[in-house]
């Protein structure tokens, strides 16, 4: 037993370099496995940065034309509004405008009518008092001469 405790310790003295040896060459091979997958995470990554600037690119766009459209439709809309508001404008002016202007124009020929009415009134009532005075002349006179 001793003998085989003495050779297995001999071969055990032989192989102890080889073992340590082995663990380099493994730390090495670790390393540029490392490294690879390093490099593939960073390619990976970057792939996905990427394919999240297309995304947002296209998103961004597509925000931008649905807004060019509300914004032209809400122009459209606008201006619909803006013309059916002038119209009502207009209906509504027409409808008090031509009433009043009607009336404007009746009291101005009603004034002239009333004006030239109470001319003749006036003309008429000068001819009625120069008539009374006559009458009293004449009246006088006729007491006088009776």
């Amino acid at each position: 037993m001793k003998t085989i405790f003495v050779f297995l310790m001999l071969f055990s003295l032989i192989a102890l370099p080889a073992l340590c040896q082995t663990p380099e060459r493994t730390v090495e091979t670790e390393i540029a496995v490392i490294k690879t997958e390093i490099t593939n995470l960073k390619e990976h990554v970057n792939k996905g940065f990427n394919d999240i600037e297309k995304k947002f690119d296209a998103i961004q766009k597509n925000f931008q034309q649905n807004f060019d459209i509300i914004q032209k439709n809400f122009q459209q809309n606008f201006d619909a509004i803006q013309k059916n508001f002038d119209r009502q404008n207009n209906i509504i002016i027409a409808c008090i405008g031509i009433p009043l202007a009607i009336l404007a124009i009746g009291a101005t020929v009603w004034g002239l009518l009333a004006n030239r009415r109470s001319r003749k009134d006036e003309t008429l009532e000068k001819q009625i008092e120069v008539l009374k005075e006559e009458i009293e002349i004449l009246k006088q006179q006729r007491i006088v001469n009776s």
